[in-house]
């Protein structure tokens, strides 16, 4: 028999709205009923979200959190049966209820053991064990491939033939062009965040330049075996309106990250999905200089928000943007329902509406921060924040 259950007193953020004071009903693990108001009869399971938001869970199209979570210093390599679930713990924490896990498959005897080929091969299997075990998320595998990884190509035809990856990124890290087209940025990157010599750092520099990259053909022939798979494809710090045109070619429907103004507008006008990071949103710039969030979302440019490397932000950006520039649904469409779109997800999760999944949040706000109380997934309570101070809730006048 399938557990019933209400979520009541809530302020429901839908795609198009916002139901104060209302009433989510599941059964089992779908959302049966959205309505106004107090239910008639309340059960003692039912859940009284105290005047708070009800939120979908979020969705995080391409996080770094398993990298770090795996490998926190280069001499410190945790196994994944520790860093999996604990790290699971944290992004639930979060509000993250699906997570993209973004594995790098950088080249063969990378520098950082976390981007060899082997490495993110065997991570990507663990992932994928490791899910249909006892969870509290729904975990997916991103494989962001470096275009200049040659021998990693029959790596990745064989994880797209056997159903390993859900999503596919093609990734150009060289110097002189997308994220590091501005070597001396490239350099102080190294330096100050890797903490290479600066001799160092200009080697790397100029063995990036030099690194041969796969040819068109090849590159094709990956997407097109993707797009047979139904393999949603990103691109990744798209530089150049040129760029952009392979994308129609590889069949990809979203860009990662551009890196300017005019090929951000661009791809938009194109009909892809535009991401960027939550972070650079949050903190109103980019780490690396380059096309900021902010002025970005100004001019209705970007679709997606994504981690990246700060879970926190999932929850935190759309709150922002909501108590200055947005409409909540909006805001919020932008961590849940666009990324499920993109990635084709949207029949399951993504947006409180009947008939999908019960990946709920409730949120209160304290000022403009967001307070994370309770986490739904699957119409099962997964994480319950019980705070030692008065109840936080916002009141919709």
């Amino acid at each position: 028999m399938n557990k019933q259950l209400k979520i009541y007193r809530a302020n429901i953020v839908t795609p198009t709205e916002v139901i104060k004071n209302g009433t989510v009903e599941i059964d089992g693990d779908r959302i049966v009923g959205i309505k106004e108001g107090i239910p008639d009869k309340i059960e003692k399971h039912d859940i009284d979200a105290g005047g708070n938001w009800l939120l979908p869970g979020l969705v995080d199209s391409h996080s770094d959190a398993i990298e770090i979570e795996l490998e926190p210093r280069p001499s410190s390599k945790f196994p994944i049966e520790v860093s999996f679930y604990e790290l699971e713990k944290k992004l639930v924490g979060e509000g993250i209820t699906t997570i993209y896990h973004s594995l790098s498959l950088y080249e063969e005897n990378a520098k950082k053991w976390i981007r060899q080929n082997q490495t993110v091969i065997q991570i990507i299997e663990d992932i994928k064990r490791l899910a249909i075990k006892q969870h509290l998320i729904r975990h997916k595998t991103h494989l962001r491939f470096e275009i200049t990884n040659k021998s990693g190509v029959p790596d990745v035809e064989r994880l797209i033939k056997t159903n390993k990856i859900d999503q596919l990124s093609f990734m150009d890290h060289t110097s002189g062009q997308g994220q590091y087209r501005d070597i001396d940025m490239h350099k102080n990157f190294l330096m100050e965040h890797r903490h290479y010599s600066e001799e160092e750092a200009l080697q790397i520099i100029e063995e990036s330049k030099s690194m041969e990259k796969l040819d068109r053909k090849t590159l094709q022939e990956i997407a097109n075996l993707a797009t047979q798979y139904d393999i949603p494809i990103a691109s990744h710090d798209d530089d150049t309106i040129e760029k952009l045109s392979m994308l129609k070619e590889w069949n990809a429907s979203i860009s990662e990250f551009p890196i300017e103004f005019e090929v951000a507008k661009k791809a938009k006008e194109m009909g892809l999905y535009v991401v960027m990071g939550a972070p650079n949103a949050l903190l109103g710039k980019s780490h690396s200089n380059n096309l900021s969030a902010m002025e970005a979302i100004l001019s209705g440019l970007v679709d997606i928000f994504c981690s990246d490397y700060y879970p926190s932000s999932m929850l935190h950006a759309p709150f922002k943007l909501a108590n200055t520039y947005l409409p909540i649904n909006e805001a919020i469409n932008m961590v849940s329902l666009n990324p499920a779109k993109a990635l084709k997800l949207d029949h399951e999760v993504g947006s409180i509406e009947i008939g999908k999944k019960a990946d709920l949040l409730i949120v209160s706000e304290d000022g403009v921060r967001p307070v994370l109380h309770t986490v739904l997934v699957d119409g099962h309570i997964v994480c319950q924040m019980n705070y030692h101070s008065q109840s936080l809730t916002r009141v919709i006048h």
